[in-house]
């Protein structure tokens, strides 16, 4: 007969590399009533399972075999959402030194057990650890659907309540804040809070929400002294590098990561950064030096990224090693089978076959580079593959792909810059700036058309001189807003068309996942709010 327990209905992912471990924990977590549990002994495995359903409980071991640790196992989940809110991480360990690395890790498990414990005291943990998510579950799942003016106020029931979640809420509230743009109103949170106590996250909060106003000075002050009284608060760091970066000070930054490596040397997300601002300083045996160390740390883990070996990849061409350039990229076509074709590898791949001198392996790495459409790209892949058309001859091609970044972000001071230079530096000086000038002018006289001819009534060719821009130039969000409000100021005017309302929303849809905050896109949801009104009425 099966325990009528509160935890019957919990399902349960066991993650511990030792067979012996995982059947201890099943039988544990049996006591307590729980009838779906599933133990895995590889994070490979882990992901399987997540991939297939959600669970309400992870007990994870820390220390992994197969180049992968319980922390970075929980960071890979996190930042990826591959895990909602509502599910509880907990760490398993038999490292009493255990705390300081809970102290300095970037993501936070819900909790942590030390071996070896008892059913009891499992149980215990687990009952007042589900108390908070029960608790906590409005807030948990506005999160999870990004609705920060809904988070906001749902944290304003608790912190009125002043129940025991009281600090959660708080914390919560501030990072809603921040997410909402409320960015002022953070600020002024944030110093209301560290009022009542000096708590080290209001702190960092505080430092956050002064970097969004701009005001660099107090938040460089507030950050250095978080660090003086919190030094393995590691995220302090981060941010501090960061804010050195927007400053113009790159050496300063990399002097703060490095600290932060000192302290928390495993962080594969900190390597990455450091190879981020020395790439940007064309310092590319830092970026060799940092990236290796990813390559190395991951190379057996499904954590591993293809963007890593790319990045090292053009780092050891650029120090005149495209040989072990080709061999790594070819390593990783082997490697990342589903990604065999990704834009970046094959454009990384072009390049360094040309240095290495064979021709005919850059052709053929250019043209799997070429497969997709530049406008979906993200700008480091677009710039990467102008490059690699650049230098390998195909001049045409490489100021197509810079043209459509260029008309992606118009406004984008600094990336026009790096298109202009990325010209001068192969030859085509009398095309840096032209190129630049002469693609927002295109981008600014099809807008005027449109405008135009909307004005003039032709409201379907303004819509569909917008959709083929909107679908050329998918990341500008100026542009695909515009579309999407020309088809439903066309459908609104001249007669309902699903295709149009469907393309419409599409538009929509997309434009919010960039900028949820774009103005154009409360006119949008004001002119389909009009246009079910009116069709509404005529049924």
């Amino acid at each position: 007969m099966a325990l009528l327990t509160p935890y019957r209905d919990k399902s349960v992912l066991i993650v511990d590399d030792l067979p012996e471990m995982r059947s201890s924990l099943r039988t544990q977590v049996g006591t307590l009533g729980c009838e779906q549990v599933v133990a895995v002994g590889t994070v490979k495995d882990a992901l399987e399972q997540l991939a297939q359903k959600r669970f309400d409980v992870i007990l994870c071991d820390y220390y992994l075999s197969g180049g992968t640790d319980g922390q970075q196992f929980l960071e890979f989940l996190r930042t990826r959402r591959l895990i909602s809110r509502s599910t509880l991480f907990v760490m398993v360990t038999a490292e009493k030194g255990y705390e300081s690395v809970v102290t300095v890790a970037e993501c936070l498990p819900d909790d942590y057990l030390l071996k070896p414990f008892t059913a009891d005291a499992l149980r215990l943990r687990l009952e007042r650890l589900l108390e908070k998510k029960a608790r906590l579950a409005k807030v948990d799942a506005m999160q999870d659907k990004g609705a920060w003016p809904e988070v906001i106020a749902a944290c304003d029931e608790i912190i009125v309540a002043k129940d025991r979640y009281l600090v959660d809420a708080l914390r919560i509230k501030g990072n809603a804040l921040l997410l909402a743009g409320r960015v002022e109103a953070a600020v002024d949170f944030y110093e209301y809070v560290l009022t009542m106590r000096p708590l080290p996250w209001a702190k960092l909060g505080l430092a956050r929400a002064l970097k969004e106003v701009g005001d660099h000075a107090r938040c460089k002050d507030t950050l250095g002294g978080l660090i003086a009284e919190s030094p393995k608060l590691m995220a302090a760091y981060d941010l501090l590098g960061h804010v050195h970066m927007e400053t113009g000070e790159p050496e300063a930054a990399l002097a703060v990561l490095d600290n932060a490596c000192l302290i928390s040397p495993n962080s594969l997300a900190r390597h990455r950064a450091i190879a981020g601002v020395a790439e940007r300083q064309g310092d590319y045996a830092r970026v060799e030096q940092a990236l290796s160390s990813v390559v190395q740390r991951t190379r057996n883990s499904p954590l591993r990224e293809t963007g890593d070996f790319a990045r090292l990849g053009v780092a050891l061409t650029e120090l005149g090693e495209p040989a072990k350039a080709v061999s790594l990229l070819e390593e990783a076509r082997k490697t990342f089978k589903q990604d065999a074709e990704d834009p970046l590898l094959a454009a990384v791949e072009a390049i360094a076959q040309h240095k290495a001198g064979h021709p005919e392996q850059a052709d053929a790495a250019l043209e799997r580079a070429l497969q997709g459409d530049p406008g979906k790209l993200p700008e480091r892949v677009a710039m990467t593959l102008a490059k690699a058309c650049l230098t390998t001859g195909r001049h045409a091609d490489g100021e197509a792909v810079l043209k459509t970044l260029v008309q992606t972000n118009p406004e984008a001071g600094q990336l026009h810059e790096q298109v202009s230079g990325m010209l001068r530096e192969h030859g085509a000086a009398e095309r840096a700036e032209s190129l630049v000038a002469e693609s927002i002018r295109e981008i600014i006289q099809l807008n005027n058309e449109a405008v135009r001819r909307a004005q003039a009534g032709e409201l379907a060719e303004a819509a569909a001189m917008l959709t083929d821009a909107a679908q050329r130039l998918p990341g500008n969000v100026q542009i695909v807003t515009n579309a999407a409000y020309a088809l439903l100021f066309d459908v609104y005017t001249n007669g309902l068309d699903p295709a149009k309302l469907r393309a419409a929303q599409q538009f929509q849809q997309a434009a919010a996942a960039q900028n949820p905050q774009h103005p154009k896109l409360a006119d949008i949801a004001d002119l389909l709010g009009r246009i079910r009104q009116k069709y509404a009425a005529k049924k």
